[in-house]
């Protein structure tokens, strides 16, 4: 059968790097984002997907779409966050709040949910994986980056959870944290290339990388789980 990757949230940095590499290495690649749109893709390569990520019941339908038009997806990467820096921890409005934690946490629940019910439809030769992609806040948070440390802290203890559950069934989950060398917050250095380049290797090997998986480069590195910033 062939390989399938559905990316729930696809911006142009790390969005274009992880479709990218998969693509090239034989996978059909499906985009979900809240416009639909991805500019980058110009030779229209990928299957585009309207969703609005704050709203979590719009997940189980993009996983219908792609199952319609290029079956179930043995890859599926979450990539969705709102981060909205605040000067204090509680100045965010509670609406806002509740938004950001629906985008950053439940439609995450609800990607990682279809995900499963889709893997365990599909041949047990064929690997399953699902990544989430995180930062350090869920081991030392940033008060100005409250509602998404809180959004990443959940994100880690649900693959946390669910690497536990169904590990054993060969079902793979990792939350994906791109650092500096010293185990530093990436920040505005995050690299698309580097995410695809260790994501394509988290779907199709990466014997011994945790569900806590900290890279810096294209490489797993073991930090202890510490973040050091």
């Amino acid at each position: 059968m062939s390989k399938t990757i559905l990316l729930l949230g696809a911006g142009k940095m790390v969005g274009e790097g992880i479709a990218s590499h998969f693509h090239q290495a034989g996978y059909k690649v499906a985009l979900a984002s809240r416009s639909g749109n991805f500019p980058w893709d110009t030779k229209n390569s990928y299957l585009h997907v309207k969703a609005d990520f704050a709203d979590p019941s719009s997940v189980e339908g993009v996983f219908q779409k792609v199952k319609t038009e290029y079956g179930v997806p043995n890859v599926v990467v979450y990539n969705t966050a709102i981060m909205t820096p605040t000067p204090q921890p509680t100045s965010e409005s509670v609406a806002a709040f509740e938004t950001g934690i629906k985008s950053t946490i439940v439609s995450g629940y609800a990607a990682a949910k279809y995900a499963l019910e889709g893997f365990r439809t599909l041949p047990s030769e064929v690997s399953k994986t699902f990544i989430w992609t995180g930062n350090g806040l869920n081991v030392k948070p940033v008060p100005v980056l409250f509602n998404l440390g809180v959004g990443k802290a959940g994100a880690a203890s649900i693959v946390q959870t669910l690497a536990a559950a169904y590990g054993n069934d060969g079902f793979k989950f990792y939350y994906a944290d791109e650092r500096k060398p010293d185990g530093g917050f990436i920040s505005q250095e995050i690299s698309g290339e580097n995410h695809g380049k260790f994501y394509l290797k988290l779907a199709e090997g990466a014997a011994g990388v945790p569900w806590d998986a900290t890279f810096v480069g294209s490489e797993y590195v073991d930090f202890g789980g510490k973040a050091f910033w």
